[in-house]
């Protein structure tokens, strides 16, 4: 996997997180240390660019649920189970998600969010700049 990061100003900063390759067991972690090292730094909105991801495990998914907890400073678990895949859910229906949203996910990755049940959890969007926009 090859993650690389952009900010690109809207109404506000957005960091853009591009993540290329697999997102799964072995690379979740990656995404997750960079999405921190840009927060602290002072990101505080970010876009999950999927569309070079051609695969996502429940992994991926644990790796988003993270991140929306990072923005909401919540602890970040170190081995994180299946609990943090239903915390998912319960972060998309208390509204919390304004500041984390997914763009171009490819089929397999959508699939993998709509089985998961959280599709419509995270903002999804096709464009870039409708995307910057939203935020």
């Amino acid at each position: 996997m090859e993650l690389l990061s952009e900010q690109i100003q809207g109404k506000v900063v957005v960091t853009v997180l591009r993540v290329k390759g697999n997102l799964d067991g072995v690379s979740y972690r990656e995404l997750i240390a960079l999405a921190q090292k840009e927060y602290d730094a002072s990101a505080r909105d970010f876009l999950i660019d999927l569309s070079e991801t051609r695969y996502m495990s429940s992994a991926g998914l644990i790796a988003l649920q993270s991140i929306a907890k990072m923005l909401r400073q919540e602890k970040i678990e170190e081995e994180p189970g299946w609990g943090a895949l239903h915390e998912i859910e319960r972060t998309g229906s208390a509204g919390m998600l304004r500041h984390l949203k997914l763009l171009s996910p490819q089929p397999n990755v959508e699939k993998v969010l709509e089985i998961a049940g959280v599709k419509n959890v995270f903002p999804i969007f096709t464009e870039l700049a409708a995307a910057v926009a939203s935020f």
